[in-house]
């Protein structure tokens, strides 16, 4: 792992496209899509405060940072995006460049969160469709637009947390269950 540079040349080229992945996310249900309106909004947040500090990250703190920039976020667009399209953006460019692009200090790798979507809900309700403790909270909605709070938001990574503990895995690392590519042949 990597504190980020921007003016390193690697790590611009990850940031960009990690803002690609997180515009992209928007494509399928999110009511803005056009450039001029998500770009703005995945520059909220204060990444450089998690992935340029050298200090260590912990689940808590972590967690506060991300509730208060999923809130200013949802707070920008008047409340049209909704909480679960805010961690979304949030949640995509932080699995690019922490879990994929290895940026940020090693701490954070254990806090980040999955980006939470249908092929998300259908990975876990088929691993563990018999397991009504965590489809309970994990199903607690079922369509991203449906998270219209932080505490639903929270409900939703408690559930992932069982799957996680028991597995032995990062909070990310639930992104395994993931079928957003799969398809019939």
């Amino acid at each position: 792992m990597e504190l980020f540079n921007p003016g390193n040349t690697r790590h611009a080229i990850i940031h960009d496209y990690a803002r690609w992945c997180a515009f992209s996310a928007t494509r399928s249900g999110c009511p803005l899509k056009a450039r001029k309106d998500v770009y703005p909004l995945i520059d909220i947040p204060n990444y450089p405060e998690v992935l340029s500090s050298d200090s260590s990250w912990t689940t808590d703190r972590f967690f506060n940072w991300h509730e208060k920039y999923t809130l200013q976020i949802n707070e920008a667009t008047g409340q049209l995006l909704g909480i679960g399209w805010a961690t979304k953006l949030i949640n995509v460019y932080l699995k690019t460049m922490v879990y994929v692009g290895g940026i940020g200090p090693a701490s954070l790798i254990d806090c980040i969160h999955p980006p939470i979507d249908g092929g998300f809900w259908q990975g876990i309700k088929q691993a563990y469709e018999t397991e009504k403790d965590i489809l309970a909270k994990t199903h607690t909605v079922s369509k991203i637009k449906d998270i219209t709070s932080y505490q639903i938001y929270q409900s939703i990574l408690a559930g992932c947390k069982l799957i996680t503990q028991r597995k032995g895995w990062k909070l990310i690392e639930i992104e395994k269950l993931w079928t957003g590519t799969s398809y019939k042949s």
